[in-house]
């Protein structure tokens, strides 16, 4: 009896023993799990619209709090969060939820540097705007709940927007002259869409409800007018602040838009040094069209002339083009397409309960980019993606929109395609969004997210896409050129001093690009900072991790596991892309 009760005892110990220490191993991560999710509520709260778009709709009435009141106390619960997070440091915690970590301390750090030395509230209209827009748009442009639902969340935010405004002009000094320009007309663009009266959930309402919309949107309507006053005013009359960031902020900045290791000065310099490479695969891709279309040996003599030659062969491309009426029906049409080929090529698994739409870009985007990905939030499942083509503009000559058409020909559209849709932003967020980390989604990395995009466009001709046609190889290496440059321009301009004038050669002569988009490209440049740098470093992380990845695997790699693992684990760094693909 003395024995079976001292087994008895021993076993007791022994479960004791493994569950007190499995409680102790886990202990971090619960601790992390609840400052993680006070940290969230803390970010929903101050960002309500970021939060409509993710799923989490308990502030789908409320805009931002810009008082000055508002941003200290958020400086200050920053400053706890980091503390909170730093206790966690040398703790250990399950390999997946230590990137989770990492991505939040990075997140917190990136908001401190945002609010204390950036402080673009203080001179950028544009993302006062952005965020309005896309406060009304998130409730009207998404079925996620019932209309009747989304038309009271629509009115609060209706009448939340005087108040919003009022902030603005309260926060808004000196402010960049092209960032006014363009607010302006974005402003215009919001006035339109609120004069539309949200007839997707308008009709929804009882008779009070109705009456509070038309009041809401009187109100706002009046608000924004006034605003865009206010901009027309500081337009016309100052104070001026220089668009570029200067050295010492663009490199704080670059270190944190890119999250990778690397700075601005490894950036340029690799920039730099590649722009040369391509330049040199491109001459070796259009020397046998220009023999073929022209019945000449080219003159190859001078780098000028090399370039020249490429330009030339880049014109009889740009003649097949759509007509100026086309420019959404000719990406549409592609779609098809390119969903074809991925799936009889095995570049990956697609979903095809995904709905991609194709739409005109709404107006108070335009004026940044041609063409955008928008989609759901990670909590949204069931919620359409649109495929956001900008038409070209009414006011636009005839000379300006060939230009225009000539850059963006038949197959540049292709091209475009595969980078915004399929296989690229379309496919990476669906299965980005399957990943249970919010705290993935919600600070996702821009350089993973553009990284994976530029590179499908490279992947996909080298897996056969065009047919082996030259002319496809040629203008994805064009697209690569455009990589480049945007990283070279994002740094002399904000770090440096580079003019309109050699901004444009480094786009059009050395880059082959027409003048639209480059002049669109030139104001893109402007208006933003860091974010046109992530194409080129994502791209080259991408590839040289592809590579090493292949390497280690041999025989064993396969290009369909290879996406479909890389794209498993979220939009995070590729470093940490690295960490879980090369431990394996």
């Amino acid at each position: 009896m003395k024995t079976v009760t001292s087994k008895y005892i021993l076993v007791f110990i022994a479960v004791f023993s493994i569950l007190t220490y499995f409680t102790l191993m886990n202990a971090p991560n619960q601790k992390f799990s609840t400052i993680e999710s006070e940290f969230l509520d803390f970010y929903f709260q101050a960002n309500p619209v970021t939060a409509t778009w993710i799923g989490i709709h308990d502030y789908d009435s409320r805009l931002p709090d810009y008082s000055r009141e508002s941003i200290t106390k958020q400086l200050q619960s920053l400053d706890a969060f980091e503390k909170k997070c730093a206790d966690l440091d040398n703790q250990q915690l399950e390999k997946f939820r230590d990137i989770d970590l990492r991505i939040l301390k990075h997140a917190i750090l990136e908001e401190q540097f945002n609010h204390e030395r950036l402080k673009s509230y203080t001179w950028n209209p544009l993302s006062y705007i952005g965020t309005l827009g896309f406060s009304y748009e998130s409730l009207t442009g998404y079925d996620f709940a019932p209309a009747s639902e989304r038309l009271v969340n629509l009115i609060g935010r209706l009448q939340a927007t005087p108040k919003f405004l009022k902030q603005a002009q309260t926060n808004l000094d000196s402010m960049p002259r092209p960032h006014l320009d363009t607010g302006i007309k974005q402003v215009q663009g919001i006035i339109g869409f609120v004069e539309g009266g949200f007839p997707e959930v308008a009709s929804s309402g009882t008779d009070d409800q109705k009456a509070l919309l038309i009041a809401g949107i009187a109100d706002a309507k009046s608000a924004l007018k006034e605003f865009k006053q206010f901009l027309e005013n500081r337009f016309e009359n100052g104070p001026y602040k220089s668009y570029r960031l200067g050295k010492e902020l663009f490199d704080e900045k670059l270190t944190f838009t890119l999250n990778e290791g690397i700075s601005a000065a490894e950036v340029l310099a690799r920039a730099e040094a590649e722009l040369k490479f391509v330049q040199g695969e491109m001459v070796t891709v259009a020397e046998p069209l220009y023999k073929k279309w022209f019945g000449e040996t080219p003159d190859l003599m001078s780098h000028d002339a090399q370039l020249g030659m490429v330009r030339k062969v880049f014109d009889r491309i740009s003649n097949d083009r759509a007509e100026r009426d086309e420019v959404v029906e000719n990406a549409e049409a592609t779609i098809e397409e390119l969903n074809t080929f991925i799936q009889n090529s095995d570049i990956l698994t697609l979903d095809p309960t995904k709905p991609l739409e194709l739409r005109e870009t709404p107006e108070y985007q335009r004026g940044v980019s041609i063409a955008s990905l928008q989609a759901p939030g990670p909590l949204e499942n069931s919620l359409p993606t649109y495929y956001n083509v900008s038409p070209i503009p009414v006011d636009w000559d005839d000379e300006k929109a060939e230009s225009f058409l000539r850059e963006y020909n038949k197959i540049s559209v292709k091209i475009l395609s595969i980078h915004e849709a399929l296989p690229g932003h379309y496919v990476q967020l669906y299965y980005a969004n399957r990943h249970p980390s919010i705290i993935r989604s919600v600070f996702g990395s821009g350089v993973m997210v553009e990284g994976w995009a530029h590179y499908t466009e490279d992947m996909m001709i080298d897996e056969g896409f065009g047919g082996g046609d030259p002319q496809y190889k040629l203008v994805e290496r064009k697209w690569k050129l455009r990589g480049i440059a945007n990283a070279i321009m994002d740094h002399k301009i904000h770090a440096g001093e580079m003019t309109e004038e050699e901004a444009m050669n480094l786009m059009v002569h050395e880059t082959f690009q027409e003048v639209a988009e480059a002049s669109a490209k030139w104001r893109r440049a402007q208006l933003s900072s860091g974010q046109l740098s992530t194409y080129f470093v994502g791209f080259s992380l991408m590839w040289d991790l592809r590579r090493d990845v292949e390497e280690m695997r041999g025989n064993d790699f396969t290009l369909k596991s290879f996406h479909e693992e890389l794209l498993s684990h979220g939009s995070i760094p590729i470093r940490y892309l690295r960490e879980a693909m090369l431990s394996n």
